[in-house]
């Protein structure tokens, strides 16, 4: 059965990991930090990854959370009526 909350999780999640791939790929910039032994760079990317790993773990916590499972309840048996006394 299709559920849209499902697939919206699903796409919201694979659209930030194709951001972070895009910008990996192809953004320019990184994060320099000066220190006295030398400059040391971080890509942009790794910024951005660290909020798609906290936005996926939020989405998927709320995309694909279900109630707890119905309890299985005894079957119903149809009571018929008694036959009248005979006599």
């Amino acid at each position: 059965m299709f559920r849209a909350k499902y697939f919206w999780g699903a796409l919201v999640i694979i659209a930030m990991w194709v951001a972070v791939l895009v910008i990996g790929v192809a953004g320019e910039g990184d994060f320099i930090v000066d220190s006295t032994r030398g400059d040391v760079r971080v890509p942009g990317a790794w910024g951005v990854a660290l909020f798609a790993l906290i936005g996926t773990v939020v989405v998927g916590a709320v995309a694909f959370r279900d109630g707890a499972a119905p309890k299985p309840e005894a079957p119903k048996t149809e009571e018929k009526p008694l036959p009248p006394a005979e006599g």
